[in-house]
């Protein structure tokens, strides 16, 4: 027996989700098949098989977090798989003679997985030597069997979909439309039958009911039921549920950083009045980390509290919090101080894209110098963003916003992005981090 251990898949990371399982106990596998799909905190890795072998057990179910260096597979003997391999290209077995005259070369093996996977051999022509058929024949097959049928369940799991819309509408007064719009309706004082239905089959919806609301309801207040709760954007069983992915890498980030940063945050408003037409926020966000930076590099800087070390790195490694469907990632724009404006929109671009497609590189999310938070392109103004060791700094923006202020020439009002740094008190001083946030904020004041 041959124990496969979880190995590192990236750069440190404690453990890994199982996702999916590609092989079952009993499958003979060869050496880099694909035995599991795992997340990490960082990405979705395929663990492929580090030799040949009949799989014994399983460590773990999908759902599963299995920790670096733990049991993920037990393999059998793999002189075994080598002795089957060898069996199933010299084994031939006669057709039934009711079907063809001629023969099919499989061997044991095939033939039992074959009747496993109720896979008719002579559907199958094969691969291996002489047209033998190999395991990976049958299990080809039987993958493709299995993906008809998902075609066809899916097809009738959506034509069920469809009827249970259809038993859930109202036909009264020859209209379709469900009992929750014909309510609003009757509320409103709208005839139904008077509103042209954009839905599903002709379907009156509370879309039609709202457009004419709009159109001939002038003062709102005579509107019945002008205020409606928005619609849940997800499911909420009130069950628990296990945090896994990113969200869970960032629990415990945030628990570590608790417990081993000194987290103090200061604020500053960066006016934005001489920017030009169409400039680019985040590249012009990015731009004044770049400087602030230049002009101070302590906060651009890791800091080692076991061993009181602090390294000023050389180049401006920026951490692009992006928020996804799948929790927080923070994909590294590397040498930023290098890149043109349009370049570092390109790479923004990319990294943001790879989040979502959760095709992000495992390198592509280490090692930051400083991270910049964008929470502004949601909501909220300032924040107390959290330094994930062993950076020193996070800048975190708001949303723009006006206000009326003095100048020399009276009170204007002006626009701001909302500024909030955040630093380890151990690896930069209070006058550190206040020269960062001043080069930070005039870099953003200018106009280009």
């Amino acid at each position: 027996m041959d124990i496969f251990k979880l190995p590192d898949l990236g750069e440190g990371l404690p453990d890994a989700e199982i996702v999916r399982w590609f092989v079952k106990v009993g499958d003979l596998v060869e050496a880099d098949q694909t035995l599991a799909e795992m997340e990490t905190a960082k990405a979705v890795v395929e663990v492929p098989a580090p030799q040949s072998g009949r799989i014994v057990k399983l460590h773990g179910e999908p759902g599963d977090v299995i920790d670096t260096g733990k049991p993920l597979v037990t393999f059998g003997n793999a002189e075994e798989f080598k002795k089957i391999q060898a069996a199933e290209e010299s084994v031939v077995i006669d057709r039934p003679s009711v079907f063809r005259n001629d023969s099919i070369a499989a061997s044991a093996p095939v033939k039992a997985l074959a009747r496993k996977m109720k896979v008719d051999l002579l559907s199958i022509q094969g691969s291996g030597k002489d047209g033998a058929i190999t395991l990976t024949d049958v299990r080809t097959k039987a993958k493709q069997l299995r993906s008809n049928g998902d075609g066809q369940a899916t097809e009738q799991s959506s034509m069920k979909t469809e009827e249970a819309k259809s038993v859930a509408v109202n036909f009264a007064g020859n209209v379709r439309a469900a009992p929750r719009v014909r309510a609003y309706a009757a509320e409103a004082g709208v005839d139904i039958r008077e509103l042209k239905p954009t839905g599903h089959q002709n379907n009156v919806t509370l879309k039609d009911l709202k457009n004419r609301w709009t159109s001939t309801v002038h003062d709102r207040s005579k509107a019945p039921g002008d205020y409606r709760l928005p619609e849940r954007t997800q499911e909420v069983t009130g069950q628990p549920q296990k945090i896994r992915g990113e969200r869970r890498a960032m629990a415990l980030a945030m628990a570590k950083t608790r417990d081993t940063t000194v987290n103090t945050t200061i604020y500053e408003k960066a006016y934005i009045d001489n920017w030009l037409p169409g400039s680019d926020i985040s590249v012009r966000l990015v731009r004044a980390i770049i400087a602030a930076s230049m002009v101070e590099p302590t906060l651009n800087a890791w800091f080692d509290g076991e061993n009181m070390e602090r390294t000023l790195n050389p180049h401006v490694d920026i951490g692009i919090a992006v928020d996804s469907p799948h929790g927080l990632s923070v994909p590294v724009i590397r040498a930023a101080e290098t890149l043109s404006p349009l370049e570092l929109r390109a790479e923004i671009n990319r990294l943001r894209q790879a989040v979502y497609g959760k095709t992000i590189k495992q390198e592509e999310l280490t090692h930051p110098s400083i991270t910049l938070s964008n929470f502004g392109m949601i909501a909220g103004l300032f924040a107390t963003p959290i330094v994930i060791p062993p950076q020193v700094a996070i800048v975190a923006t708001g949303r723009i916003d006006e206000e009326l202020r003095l100048a020399s020439s009276g009170i204007i009002k002006s626009r701001y992005v909302p500024v909030s740094l955040s630093f380890d008190h151990r690896g930069a001083t209070g006058g550190d981090a206040a020269r960062f946030l001043a080069a930070y904020v005039a870099d953003l004041t200018l106009p280009y």
